[in-house]
C-alpha cells in the first residue's frame, strides 16, 4: 500500500467550529524537547533519516504508531516463510508551498508533487511538527536479529511511554472522511498497544490532523487516549477482541506491554504452541482483574472468536464491556482452562457466612455460548462448557459482582 501525504493540513479542534485550513500545524512540538529517563536503543536523526543510538541523543524523542501495510508492498518470502516489505518509492508528498505550470498551459498552475519511500513521509510529517528525533520499528529494530527483537518487544511500554508524543499515522483520515475506527489503523493490534501506552497522540491523515486530546467522543476513539490506570481489562480486551495480526502470536505478543507486569511470565518465543501461550496469558489477565468476566452482547464475528480453544471467561463467545467499572472481588483462581470461584453467601435457612466452593455441572445439562446467559434465572460464570451457579435461595450476592 502506497499513501499520500500534503504539506497543507486541515486542524480541527471543535466539531462545531469548521475545519481552518493551515500550511503548518496549529500545534507543534516544542524545540527542546527534556531527556527522559529511559532512552530507546536506537532512534531515527530526522535529519538525514540515519540511525543512531538512543545513548547518543541529549533532548527528548517521538515514536510513530502505524500499520506496516502502509509502508509499500508486503511479498510473501517463500524461502523464509514470512512476509516482507518492499518499498518502491511509490508514496506521494503534494507540496502546496510550490506550485509547478502544468505542461502546455500558460496560466495553469499545480501544485509540486514527489514520490518519495515510506522514509521520506515521515522525514516530511516530522519535519512539520518539529520533530527531531523518532522512533518506529521499521528502522530501529534489525528485524532479522531474533534476540534484538525480543529485547524491543519487551521494551516498548518504555519506548512509547517516555515519548513526548506519538504520531499516529492513519492515511485514510482525511477532511472528507473523518477519523473513523473502520479504518486500517484501528484494526491492528500493535497500534492499540502502542495508543494506549503513549502520553499524547496526533493523529496525521493524509491531508488533516488532530491531537488524541481534541478527539471528540462519539468517534469512539477517546478510550484510547485514557490514562492507563483508569483502563479495566475488560475495555482493553473491547478493543483487542475487535483487531488483527499478520502473526498469530502477536495476540499475546502486542498486548504484553499494555500490562508490564505479566511481561517476565510470558516467554516471547513464536515457535511455541500458540495456544499454550493464549491460555497462560489469558489465565494472568484474569488474576489481574476480574473485570474479565465482564461482557455484553454482540452481534458481530469477532477475530477472537477462531480460537475456539480459549475458555469462555476469555471472551471467546462474546464481546466485553467497554463500560465496565471496577471490582474488588478475590475469591476466585486460573488453573489452566479452569476458574475456580468461591463466594460468601446467606441462604434463608442458614443465616451463616460460610463459603462454599461450587461445582461444574455435567456438560451436557448445560448452556454452551454466552448467548444463552439472559435465559437463567441466577447469576451464573460459564467456564468451557462448565457453569457455576449460585444458590437458588441466595438473599447475598457475591462482594464486587454486578
Amino acid at each position: 500500500m502506497y499513501i499520500t501525504s500534503e504539506t497543507a493540513q486541515y486542524v480541527d479542534f471543535d466539531a462545531n467550529i469548521p475545519n481552518i485550513k493551515l500550511k503548518q500545524p496549529l500545534k507543534k512540538v516544542p524545540k527542546e524537547l527534556p531527556k527522559p529517563e529511559f532512552m530507546p536503543t536506537k532512534l531515527v536523526r530526522v535529519s538525514d533519516m540515519t540511525v543512531i543510538y538512543g545513548s547518543h541523543v541529549d533532548i527528548g524523542y517521538c515514536a510513530l504508531s502505524y500499520s506496516w501495510n502502509q509502508s509499500g508492498d508486503m511479498v510473501l518470502n517463500k524461502v523464509k516463510g514470512k512476509y516482507e516489505r518492499i518499498d518502491e518509492g511509490r508514496h506521494k508528498v503534494i507540496d502546496h508551498d510550490h506550485k509547478i505550470r502544468r505542461r502546455g498551459k500558460k496560466n495553469k498552475m499545480r501544485r509540486k508533487m514527489k514520490y518519495v519511500k515510506f522514509e521520506g513521509i515521515i522525514q516530511r510529517i516530522c519535519q512539520q511538527f518539529n520533530i527531531k528525533y523518532i522512533w518506529f520499528d521499521q528502522m530501529c529494530i534489525d528485524q532479522d536479529d531474533k534476540e534484538e527483537k525480543k529485547r524491543e518487544i519487551r521494551n516498548m511500554h518504555h519506548i512509547y511511554g517516555n515519548a513526548y508524543c506519538t504520531v499516529a499515522l492513519v492515511p485514510k483520515f482525511t477532511q472528507e472522511k473523518g477519523l473513523k475506527i473502520y479504518q486500517d489503523y484501528f484494526r491492528r493490534l500493535w497500534t492499540l498497544e502502542e495508543a494506549i501506552k503513549s502520553n499524547r497522540l496526533v493523529f496525521v491523515g493524509s491531508d488533516i490532523h488532530q491531537w488524541g486530546e481534541d478527539v471528540v467522543q462519539e468517534e469512539n476513539v477517546y478510550h484510547l487516549n485514557k490514562n492507563m490506570s483508569e483502563l479495566h481489562v475488560s475495555q482493553i480486551l473491547y478493543h483487542a477482541h475487535q483487531r488483527t495480526s499478520t502473526k498469530e502470536h502477536n495476540r499475546v505478543f502486542a498486548l504484553l506491554n499494555i500490562f508490564p507486569d505479566i511481561i517476565d511470565k510470558i516467554n516471547i518465543d513464536y515457535n511455541q504452541p500458540l495456544e499454550d501461550l493464549m491460555i497462560q496469558f489469558y489465565g494472568h489477565l484474569a488474576k489481574k482483574d476480574i473485570t474479565i468476566l465482564f461482557f455484553t452482547k454482540t452481534f458481530f464475528i469477532l477475530p477472537i472468536q477462531k480460537y475456539s480453544f480459549l475458555p469462555s471467561w476469555t471472551g471467546v463467545h462474546g464481546e466485553h464491556d467497554l463500560d465496565s467499572t471496577s471490582s474488588s472481588f478475590q475469591n476466585y483462581d486460573v488453573i489452566g482452562k479452569t476458574m475456580h470461584v468461591t463466594s460468601e453467601f446467606v441462604t434463608n435457612d442458614q443465616h451463616s457466612n460460610d463459603k462454599v466452593n461450587f461445582l461444574p455441572l455435567q456438560k451436557e445439562d448445560l448452556p454452551l455460548t454466552l448467548d444463552n446467559i439472559d435465559d437463567v434465572d441466577n447469576k451464573v460464570i460459564i467456564n468451557y462448557g462448565y457453569l457455576f451457579k449460585y444458590p437458588e435461595q441466595q438473599t447475598k450476592n457475591p462482594k464486587g459482582f454486578k
